[in-house]
């Protein structure tokens, strides 16, 4: 009896302790955001805004305006992982422009900690987590496609 239970514990951990289905263990590519015509060409109001709405959620790390550069901290938990230390993820914002801006780039970054005693972070990125902060940007910042 209790091999049994033994077995249906370690099954479940290999099953409950992995990486999130939505990890994928490469690093993410840039998405670009054009930026809406309100914010074009304005990098004073698009740098506001990005800040703003990158606070709502997350905290920020690294800001540095003059570069066009923001990261945020890790964020625990991204994706609804459980138990949420295990699994954490952060953003990237990069104005290529700072002159005349037309678009900004971001990337996020997931890590799902592999094994808790020797605290190694295996490197990736969520599609969840990406699709989340980029329909959170382009929602406020990115340009309205007209439907007929």
């Amino acid at each position: 009896m209790t091999r049994v239970f033994s077995i249906a514990a370690v099954a479940a951990c290999i099953v409950g302790c992995g990486a999130p289905k939505s990890f994928v263990r490469s690093a993410a590519g840039w998405k670009t955001v054009e930026l809406n015509d309100r914010l074009k060409h304005n990098y004073d109001e698009a740098w506001q805004k990005t800040v703003d709405t990158v606070a709502r959620t997350w905290d920020i790390e690294i800001l540095d305006k003059d570069s066009g550069y923001l990261r945020t901290a890790w964020q625990y938990g991204i994706s609804g992982a459980q138990p949420p230390e295990l699994y954490r993820g952060r953003m990237t914002v990069k104005y290529e422009e700072i002159k005349d801006p037309e678009k900004f780039e971001v990337r996020t970054h997931a890590q799902w900690l592999q094994n808790r005693d020797r605290v190694i972070w295996v490197d990736g990125f969520d599609t969840n987590f990406e699709r989340d902060v980029y329909t959170a940007l382009a929602g406020r910042l990115g340009r309205t496609v007209p439907t007929e």
